[in-house]
């Protein structure tokens, strides 16, 4: 450029020149040729030709040394211009005629890095543009050669940059039932989105808050946040600040300039005032029942400020509409695994309660199993079973699960049927949900119990189609702590936990009319206590001994786990046909139990009862067992009591019972007397 500006001067130099001197001297050559031709003179016409010719050859000369000049003048600027040697730069300016207005068209410098210089001083300068509109001035270079210094440094990308190696959403990371955390990736998806909300629109915060309009109250999902003073609850209650009137109406809400003295009731999410200057809110909304009539009313809030004034337009609700969107997406797809997740769970604790129950069938392993499985299932602090007790006559408090530490019912206590929560439970076959104890009147379990007047308490009936068998309560320290949802899970555990107790009265009732027991062979548990009572009666008749012996196989839980109820049936039948092939004709066995035997032994004292038993404990001890191929030994327990006079059935059981416990909790094996 600067060559071009020093050529164009050279020229106006010698125009200037030519019509300053020469210009006389080739006027006066002119005239005085044409006064030669008009001269009639020989002489005359001479002397002008002569002076014509020598003005001409001063004109020439004069302009051949201006030439001369001018072109020293044009190499002595090329050598000042430094060559364009290999691996150096020159400049270009680039238009960019892409801008919305023409007129403002801006205009950049770039270096250009070349091979080769110009091929030669005097080559043309040329003013070209390139496909994309870039005007070059000098000489082209070649396109493959040309490398813009404004472009970064390339980066070396790597894995983290696309994909976050440490996120929870990628983990194995399982609940206590071994479920997948669900938890994790919806709040690891909705972080993600929040923080393009805040790169999108400069936020100062974004978050989301569930709104719960039953609970009255919002819970902080996750946030994207610059502020230090981010509240630090989760949860906390509506009231009239900017959120909760977008939770309540369902309507988006902008406010360009917020007043520093009503920020904290405007915004109640930050401990202090934060001076924030602009705010957004929008409602996102989900249908709880898709196919119901009922308006579709805002699940949550997503909250977005900053702390410049104007920062947001109605531009910005279309924008968060398509956010709010995405976020429905996601807590439906969410709400759907949740959903499928839980049902395997409530199938698996069925199994689960099946299977235990049908290694031990009774009413004490049917309730610890329902125990257990709402458990698993359901957030609670206490936990209870109900069930009638035939010999109390009585609905009793069968099981108790206590975790706090804080008092709570017992076990073995007395319900009060007619006017307590989980009596009209069981009288009316329907379940009681209380989101709010502080405002019930009635007691859950009786009159004068000492319990905590806060949180939330749910019971269902565990009833079957024909009968109501007792209530299954759940109690949290939180308010409104149980969904429907909860309520259906512990509705269906409880269905199945009444089906085993219906099976299993059923069974007591056919064995009452049943005299042979169908498995052992021995006498059934109602005609051995008839039996043992007609021979009580002998004894005090004709003064006779009699003693009874309750006799226990150790450690039939493990047995029954280990090689399954077939195998301890056959256990059963191995340690029945030893009793029966030790005792007398005239001797009654019969099973009392689901793992214990009976004997009454005519016309003989305790102490040779005792002897009796210690034969058979050792025989049992020695014999072999083989199930499905495998061999063990098992041990027995035994308790011993003779009958005094006028002593009753119960009283000998009772007693028999005892010693035999006692005897258990040494380990087993053992045989004891009262």
């Amino acid at each position: 450029m600067m060559m071009g500006i020093a050529l164009k001067d050279r020229w106006g130099r010698l125009i200037t020149l030519v019509n300053s001197i020469d210009g006389f001297i080739i006027l006066g050559g002119c005239l005085a040729l044409i006064a030669g031709l008009l001269v009639e003179d020989t002489a005359g016409r001479l002397v002008g030709f002569l002076i014509a010719a020598a003005s001409g050859t001063f004109a020439f000369a004069s302009l051949r040394t201006k030439l001369a000049e001018l072109r020293r003048g044009v190499r002595s600027l090329s050598t000042a211009v430094p060559s364009q040697a290999k691996g150096t730069d020159m400049k270009k300016l680039v238009f960019d005629d892409f801008q919305p207005h023409p007129r403002a068209t801006p205009v950049t410098e770039e270096s250009i890095h070349l091979r080769q210089g110009l091929a030669h001083p005097h080559d043309e300068i040329s003013n070209e543009t390139d496909a994309g509109g870039q005007l070059f001035f000098g000489h082209r270079p070649e396109p493959s050669l040309v490398t813009s210094s404004a472009r970064p440094t390339p980066h070396e990308f790597q894995i983290s940059d696309f994909f976050d190696l440490d996120s929870e959403a990628f983990r194995a990371t399982v609940t206590e039932n071994g479920q997948p955390e669900l938890r994790n990736e919806f709040d690891f998806l909705l972080n993600k989105v929040l923080a393009v909300i805040k790169e999108v629109v400069f936020a100062h915060t974004v978050a989301f808050f569930w709104a719960n309009r039953e609970k009255q109250q919002f819970v902080c999902e996750t946030k994207v946040s610059d502020s230090t003073s981010f509240v630090s609850a989760r949860r906390f209650p509506m009231g009239q600040d900017i959120v909760s009137q977008v939770a309540q109406n369902g309507k988006p809400e902008l406010i360009s300039r917020v007043n520093p003295l009503s920020e904290k009731e405007i915004l109640r999410y930050y401990e202090d005032v934060e001076y924030v200057k602009s705010f957004v809110g929008v409602p996102v909304f989900f249908p709880a029942l898709p196919n119901a009539n009922a308006p579709i009313e805002p699940v949550g809030v997503i909250v977005i400020d900053s702390k410049a004034e104007d920062a947001f337009g109605p531009e910005t609700f279309s924008l968060l509409g398509q956010f709010t969107k995405l976020v429905s997406a996601l807590i439906k797809t969410s709400t759907d695994k949740y959903d499928l997740l839980l049902d395997a769970e409530l199938l698996n604790a069925i199994r689960r309660l099946q299977e235990r129950i049908r290694n031990d069938f009774t009413t004490q392993t049917i309730s610890q199993a329902l125990s257990e499985e709402a458990g698993k299932l359901l957030n609670w602090n206490f936990l209870s079973v109900v069930l009638y007790d035939e010999v109390k006559r009585a609905w009793t408090i069968k099981k108790v699960a206590n975790r706090v530490q804080e008092g709570y019912v017992t076990a073995e206590q007395i319900v009060d049927f007619s006017e307590s929560l989980v009596g009209n439970v069981i009288k009316n076959n329907m379940h009681q949900l209380v989101e709010d104890l502080e405002a019930e009147r009635l007691p859950r379990y009786y009159r004068g119990e000492k319990l905590g007047a806060h949180g939330a308490f749910v019971s269902v009936p565990v009833s079957s189609l024909n009968k109501c068998y007792g209530a299954l309560s759940i109690e949290s320290r939180d308010k409104f702590n149980f969904s429907r949802k909860d309520i259906e899970i512990l509705y269906r555990l409880a269905e199945n936990a009444a089906s085993a107790l219906e099976i299993l009265c059923m069974n007591e009732i056919i064995k009452e009319y049943v005299v042979m027991d169908d498995i052992t062979g021995v006498y059934s548990k109602r005609f051995f206590m008839k039996r043992l009572t007609g021979e009580l009666l002998r004894a005090d008749d004709y003064g006779n001994e009699l003693s009874l012996l309750l006799v226990t196989i150790d450690h039939s839980n493990r047995i029954a786990e280990r090689y399954g109820q077939e195998g301890f049936e056959s256990v059963l039948v191995t340690v029945a046909k030893l009793l029966r092939s030790t005792v007398r004709p005239y001797d009654i066995i019969g099973r009392y139990d689901y793992n214990r035997f009976g004997v009454v032994l005519v016309n003989t004292a305790a102490n040779d009862a005792y002897i009796w038993a210690e034969k058979i404990r050792k025989t049992i001890a020695s014999h072999i067992v083989n199930v499905a191929g495998k061999s063990f030994s098992v041990t027995v327990s035994a308790g011993v009591c003779g009958a005094l006079e006028t002593m009753k059935a119960d009283e000998m059981l009772g007693h028999a019972t005892a010693v035999l416990q006692k005897g258990m909790e040494t380990g087993g094996n053992t045989v004891r007397v009262y």
